[in-house]
C-alpha cells in the first residue's frame, strides 16, 4: 500500500459551490437539459421527493471493494479479470478529495472507487458500476467518463501519483441467463445471484474538466432557467409541479376574495373546485404505468449505480 502525501490546498471559500464529477458529466449526455440542470443547481442537487438508494445497492458497492481488497490480501495479486489491466497492488487515497477553481468560484469534490499501481509505477483508476454493460453507446457513458476524468485530476492534484489509465468495471448480473432454469440458483438457505465482470477502458482527457466547470458556473449564474427541452420528461414534470403550486396560490387568493359571499355560494364554489381538482388529478394519473414500463429495461439489472459521494 502506498503512503499518502498531504496536499497543499487552500480552504474552500464559503461562497464556493461544491461540484462533483458526476454533476459535470450530466452536461455531456445526449439528453442533457439545461432547464432541468439549472433547477438541479438551484436545489443543490437535492431534488424534491428523492428516494434513497436501495440498501442492496450500497451493500453491493461496498462488497465489490472488499472482494478485490481481500483477493490482494490473501493471494497477493488482483482477480484474473482485473489483472488483465496490469494492476499490481491497491493504492490508498484520501476518503474525499477537493480541488479549488477560484476563478469560477467552484470546488471539485470526489471519491474514486478504486486505484491501483501498474508495473511502471503509474496509476490505474477504476470506477465500479452495478449495471448491465451496454458498450460505448450507453447513454450514461459520457457521465461515467467524466467521473473518471474528474477523479484523475483530483488524485494528481493531491499528489497521489500520475494516472495513466482508467476503466469502468461493470458488475453485471446474469439472472436472465437462468430464465429457463431458475432452480439452478437455488441454495439450501435461499438463492444465489450470479454476476460477471465486464471492463470498459476510458481514455483520460485532462483538458475536459475546466470547460465543464466554466459551463457549470454559467448555469449557476443565470437569474432564470433556460427554456425547456422539447420532449424532456423531467421538464414536463417540472411544469406540472409549478402549475400545481401556482394553482394552489391562485386558489388561496380567490378564497380571500370570497370572504363576503353567502354560505350557499361559498359551498357551491368549493364543491365545483373540488370536482375540477379530482378530475384533473385523475387525468394526470393516466399513463404513469406506461411511463414506468418505458423506463425499465427487460434486463433486471439495468439501472446504474452511479452515485458519487
Amino acid at each position: 500500500m502506498s503512503s499518502l502525501q498531504a496536499p497543499s490546498t487552500v480552504p474552500a471559500s464559503p461562497n464556493s459551490i461544491r461540484v462533483s464529477p458526476r454533476h459535470l458529466g450530466q452536461m455531456r449526455r445526449a439528453d442533457f437539459s439545461p432547464h432541468c440542470f439549472w433547477h438541479s443547481i438551484a436545489l443543490g442537487f437535492r431534488h424534491p421527493f428523492d428516494m434513497p438508494m436501495p440498501g442492496i445497492m450500497f451493500n453491493m458497492d461496498g462488497f465489490q471493494k472488499k472482494l478485490i481488497q481481500a483477493h490482494f490480501d490473501t493471494k497477493g495479486v488482483a482477480p484474473k479479470w482485473l489483472a488483465s489491466l496490469g494492476c499490481t497492488e491497491p493504492v490508498s487515497f484520501p476518503a474525499k478529495m477537493t480541488m479549488e477553481f477560484p476563478k469560477y468560484g467552484l470546488t471539485l469534490v470526489g471519491m474514486p472507487d478504486g486505484l491501483f499501481r501498474k508495473k511502471d509505477g503509474t496509476l490505474y483508476l477504476v470506477d465500479y458500476k452495478t449495471a448491465r454493460y451496454k458498450g460505448a453507446d450507453d447513454p450514461f457513458m459520457p457521465g461515467y467518463e467524466t467521473q473518471l476524468w474528474g477523479y484523475a485530476q483530483l488524485l494528481e492534484h493531491h499528489h497521489i501519483g500520475t494516472v495513466t489509465s482508467a476503466a469502468i468495471v461493470y458488475f453485471e448480473n446474469t439472472l436472465t441467463d437462468f430464465a429457463t432454469k431458475p432452480l439452478d440458483l437455488l441454495t439450501n438457505d435461499g438463492m444465489q445471484v450470479p454476476f460477471k465482470v465486464r471492463i470498459h477502458e476510458v481514455a483520460i482527457d485532462r483538458g475536459a474538466i475546466e470547460p465543464l466547470m466554466k459551463a457549470y458556473r454559467m448555469y449557476a449564474d443565470m437569474a432564470k432557467p433556460p427554456e425547456e427541452n422539447d420532449g424532456c420528461k423531467t421538464c414536463e414534470r417540472l411544469k406540472v409541479l409549478f402549475d400545481a403550486e401556482n394553482g394552489a396560490r391562485g386558489n388561496a387568493k380567490a378564497i380571500k376574495g370570497l370572504e363576503n359571499k353567502d354560505t350557499a355560494t361559498l359551498n357551491y364554489i368549493i364543491q365545483v373546485a373540488a370536482a375540477n381538482r379530482r378530475e384533473a388529478r385523475a387525468r394526470q394519473s393516466f399513463g404513469w404505468e406506461d411511463s414506468l414500463a418505458d423506463s425499465v429495461d427487460e434486463d433486471i439489472d439495468c439501472i446504474p449505480a452511479d452515485w458519487d459521494l
